[in-house]
């Protein structure tokens, strides 16, 4: 299996605010959708796209040069109203993970919709990445574009995403001290929060899923080359999740439904047709919520 290659660059420090580098880890597509606001309250934010693309094709996040293809990462922000320059929003972020690197391959990786989001917005603002205090516009997307990157990590290396998590982590600890609830630890077992998911992340009980996903991915770049030998190593991965859901999991994990939030209709159609395959019962206990989906697959439909 492919390894991405770093050159580590020695005068970068990650610990040091406000600092922009270039050639980093994003093909980033950002999409403002500004539906629900009045026309007049639609003029500050008419660069946003370009703003926070710039930002984000620009900001180097692992403090080393980057080798090959980018992840692509599309970001999208829901404008729900505005009162003055603070404004009220969702935000989507779905990253996806190329199949032996090659560029518009793959499926997705992430995929994250966050209900709760409020910033202030002037035009031609001043974005930068904040470790030192939490940013209610800059420091939300961090959050999830560090988690991103960190996900493709662990693709490629064992736990190799966890700079990355604890990074993502320090955010979420900035998030928390300025009393936003969407940071609290204060949450529901395998409830799908930004701290559960990051708690999980960085929760050593959870390595050997995360070592899961790498096993995942690299049944999927040998289903590029032996769709055979891929999907036989594909299936001794579904049945290893389950294995750990049924020993690990004693309540729910948030990590397994943003990890099936991204991977259901993937692994649907790879086993799409096999009729009384043992794997339709393990997705199932998998991933309940989209039992219907695994039955219809099952039927080839």
């Amino acid at each position: 299996m492919m390894r991405r290659v770093f050159i580590v660059l020695t005068t970068v420090a990650l610990a040091i605010g406000n600092v922009t580098l270039s050639a980093q880890e994003l093909n980033a597509t950002v999409t403002v959708n500004m539906d629900l606001l009045q026309m007049d309250d639609r003029v500050d934010v008419r660069t946003m796209a370009a703003d926070v693309e710039r930002y984000l094709d620009n900001q180097r996040y692992t403090g080393q040069e980057w080798e090959g293809e980018r992840i692509p990462v599309d970001v999208t922000i829901y404008l729900t109203a505005r009162n003055g320059n603070t404004y009220t929003g969702r935000l989507a972020v779905v990253s996806r993970r190329l199949v032996n690197g090659e560029p518009n391959t793959g499926g997705p990786l992430l995929r994250i919709f966050d209900q709760e989001w409020q910033f202030e917005w002037t035009f031609n603002p001043t974005l930068s990445y904040q470790t030192m205090r939490y940013d209610p516009f800059t420091s939300l997307v961090d959050f999830y574009v560090l988690i991103a990157i960190g996900m493709d990590y662990d693709t490629y290396d064992d736990l190799g995403g966890d700079p990355m998590y604890y990074s993502a982590k320090q955010i979420a600890g900035l998030g928390n001290a300025v009393g936003l609830t969407s940071f609290s630890t204060n949450y529901q077992p395998g409830q799908v929060t930004r701290m559960s998911i990051i708690s999980e992340l960085t929760d050593p009980r959870f390595q050997p899923l995360r070592r899961l996903y790498y096993d995942y991915h690299v049944a999927i770049d040998d289903m590029a080359t032996d769709r055979e030998a891929g999907k036989k190593a594909m299936m001794q991965v579904v049945e290893d999740l389950a294995y750990f859901k049924q020993n690990n999991v004693t309540n729910r994990s948030a990590l397994l439904q943003i990890f099936f939030d991204a991977k259901a209709g993937e692994i649907a159609d790879i086993f799409r047709g096999e009729r009384g395959s043992p794997v339709w019962s393990k997705l199932v206990f998998l991933d309940p919520g989209n039992t219907q989906m695994y039955e219809a697959a099952e039927q080839g439909r």
